[in-house]
């Protein structure tokens, strides 16, 4: 474990570990890059209902209490007929630009075919994509390593010396392409099923989806049905289990596999997750199921690291946007509670909200500095380890 942030770190020695690394230069680094967002794919900003209700309220002043309510009922209505329909003409929209991209195949730089030429791989599903490009970035990674190896004790130039261990720009898909791919077909799939209780509920809808989350598109989220798609239980409850049990040294657990996790954390690690149903029980779900599901998990998270590292140049954490930034760190295990920070970030005071998001991003850096030494366990021991001083550390990058 790289030990970053370690709270009461001097200064000086978190500059010494970035200066060694170019993984954490990159990390550490301003970019302002944008490629890191998928923003069509998630909700659009909306005001919360205290909100619309305060701002019809002020409007209105001196008018009766009647009149007033049905104004800010029709208010809300309006508005969230124009979140819904965003998110659902987002989805459309998203759907044709990945047809388009996997009709027109996806090519990994430097690859050629016999001629020559750059060679064309068509993107058969998201599966078998991301275990392509999460071989590649592990094949990239030896190959660097053993060229490294081999110079060890020649003299070579600065820049060299500070190549990175993965070649930046090993992808010509931007994360935001990415994403796009993974995120649209699932929610496409929910489509025609959302739009007909859109039809019959109305302004009920949020209640319906309320009740049942799974029914909707990512791009329909309303914050207070976030908590109920990423429920707390799970994790906390391995949490649990992992502080009880006897697991010996974190860093020799943090190395367990999809393959050799034992069974009891394999369960809850996938249900925190949200990789199986919440109404099959655990001890019903098939175990091999589990383990293939959690192995392409790591997949994805090796190639999504690679773009939140910044190595690509397209940007990299601090670039993030607040939805892109919660969406990450949810699917990493990293936030302990998730109904606690949304009501930080919807309603909290700015200087908590900043403090929160700061937290993330800091949690966020230091799993990628971890995970490219590291296996699955991680995900079940995150919580072990020390939260960063995010005061501290955002004052030493500025």
């Amino acid at each position: 474990m790289s030990g970053l942030f370690k709270y009461g770190s001097l200064q000086k020695q978190l500059l010494s570990q970035i200066n060694r690394s170019p993984l954490l230069q990159s990390l550490w680094a301003n970019q302002n890059g944008t490629a890191v967002n998928s923003p069509s794919t998630l909700p659009l900003d909306m005001r919360s209902k205290d909100e619309i209700y305060k701002n019809v309220n002020m409007q209105n002043a001196g008018k009766l209490g009647i009149e007033v309510k049905a104004k800010q009922g029709f208010a809300y209505a309006k508005e969230l007929m124009k979140f819904y329909k965003h998110g659902v003409s987002a989805v459309w929209q998203n759907n044709k630009k990945v047809r388009k991209l996997k009709n027109e195949g996806y090519k990994l730089l430097g690859l050629l075919d016999r001629a020559g030429k750059e060679q064309g791989i068509k993107i058969a599903n998201l599966e078998a994509l991301t275990k392509y490009m999460a071989q590649a970035i592990y094949m990239n990674l030896m190959e660097n390593r053993a060229e490294k190896d081999a110079t060890t004790g020649d003299v070579i130039r600065t820049d060299r010396a500070l190549e990175a261990c993965v070649s930046p720009r090993l992808f010509n898909m931007s994360r935001a392409e990415f994403q796009m791919i993974r995120r649209t077909p699932r929610d496409f799939m929910k489509i025609p099923m959302f739009a007909v209780i859109f039809t019959i509920f109305m302004e009920m809808t949020p209640v319906f989806c309320y009740a049942f989350p799974e029914v909707t598109p990512l791009t329909c989220v309303l914050p207070l049905i976030l908590p109920r798609i990423w429920r707390s239980e799970p994790l906390q409850k391995l949490q649990q289990e992992i502080t009880e049990a006897k697991i010996g040294p974190v860093d020799d657990y943090v190395m367990k596999t999809a393959f050799n996790m034992p069974l009891e954390h394999l369960r809850l690690v996938c249900a925190s997750l949200r990789l199986k149903t919440k109404y099959i029980p655990n001890s019903l779900f098939p175990e091999f199921v589990l383990r293939k599901r959690l192995h392409d998990h790591f997949n994805y998270l090796s190639v999504d690291n690679y773009y939140l590292s910044g190595l690509n140049g397209d940007g990299n954490v601090w670039d993030m946007s607040v939805q892109e930034l919660v969406s990450a760190c949810l699917e990493r295990n990293l936030v302990p509670d998730c109904k606690e920070l949304v009501e930080i970030l919807s309603k909290g005071p700015i200087e908590k909200r900043t403090d929160a998001l700061d937290e993330l991003r800091l949690k966020l850096v230091r799993f990628i500095a971890d995970f490219g030494s590291a296996n699955v366990g991680y995900l079940a021991v995150a919580h072990l380890l020390e939260s960063p001083d995010t005061k501290m550390v955002r004052n030493w990058r500025k």
